[in-house]
């Protein structure tokens, strides 16, 4: 399954086609129109998207790649970018205080009297 983004010049928005191919057939989804509608929060209320099971797995995937591709970053993403700028960053100075201590050990030892 496969899920493309793309923006029409004719019309102010973005278009989805939603792809698939089985046996050696590709498919295309239908167009939907998705309307919202005033509801009261106690009225049971039918989903907007129903998934069979063995496509539920892979749909989500494919849209998650799929906005992934267009730079939608969730706040989950930047937490872990986060992590890893301070991760990255804490190495940095793992290693620049190793290096001092190196460098100190090194002046250490060279300022011993040679052995006679």
């Amino acid at each position: 399954m496969k899920i493309i983004f793309y923006t029409n010049p004719a019309r102010i928005g973005v278009d989805m086609l939603i792809l698939d191919e089985q046996n050696g057939k590709k498919y295309l989804a239908k167009p939907m129109k998705i309307v919202f509608e005033e509801y009261e929060y106690s009225v049971d209320v039918e989903p907007t998207l129903r998934l069979p099971d063995m496509n539920a797995q892979e749909f989500m995937r494919a849209m998650a790649e799929a906005l992934d591709e267009q730079g939608v970053k969730t706040d989950k993403d930047s937490k872990i970018a986060g992590t890893l700028d301070a991760t990255k960053y804490h190495l940095e100075d793992l290693r620049s205080l190793l290096k001092l201590k190196k460098e100190k050990a090194e002046i250490i030892l060279t300022k011993s009297p040679p052995r006679v």
